[in-house]
């Protein structure tokens, strides 16, 4: 017999009820991160070419990218201080398993965060480029909260549960 515990399947009314917990979280870190957001004093009234726009966009997605730098440090350290150093050998494969989903999916909500900012940048004209560094301090977090609530439970990969 295993002594590993095997996942209860929630029900889907449960997991719905989980889900609309996190409606009102959601829209008042938005609301509130929005108020900030107007608040400070960015100025990029420099910012009057597309290429200006797009260099100084490229230059917040370096932030960004940090993430995938935190997730990949995440997995190197489990590797380096348990028996999944070795990953050829496979017997501690599962050691690993959680920190490799989170990178896996960190890497794919940055491609598509730069993606939309990249795009979103070139629409904006230079009196609205202080979203950019909003829009990245926002993903930031959400990485953050994502990488925590996942690690305790994946129904908990969103604000405050």
């Amino acid at each position: 017999m295993s002594d590993k515990k095997k996942p209860t399947k929630k029900p889907f009314e449960e997991n719905k009820s989980l889900a609309r917990k996190q409606i009102f979280p959601t829209v008042a870190f938005n609301v509130l991160f929005y108020a900030l957001g107007r608040s400070l004093p960015i100025d990029t009234s420099q910012l009057t070419t597309p290429t200006d726009r797009l260099i100084y966009t490229i230059r917040w997605l370096f932030l960004s990218s940090t993430t995938i730098i935190f997730a990949m440090v995440r997995v190197l350290r489990v590797r380096g201080n348990t028996d999944a150093i070795d990953p050829l050998n496979g017997e501690a494969e599962n050691l690993v398993e959680l920190p490799n989903r989170i990178l896996r999916n960190t890497i794919e909500q940055f491609l598509l965060h730069a993606s939309a900012v990249l795009t979103y940048s070139t629409f904006l004209d230079e009196s609205n480029m202080n979203n950019i560094p909003f829009m990245v301090m926002r993903f930031i977090l959400g990485r953050l909260f994502y990488a925590v609530g996942y690690s305790s439970d994946p129904m908990h990969r969103f604000f405050w549960i």
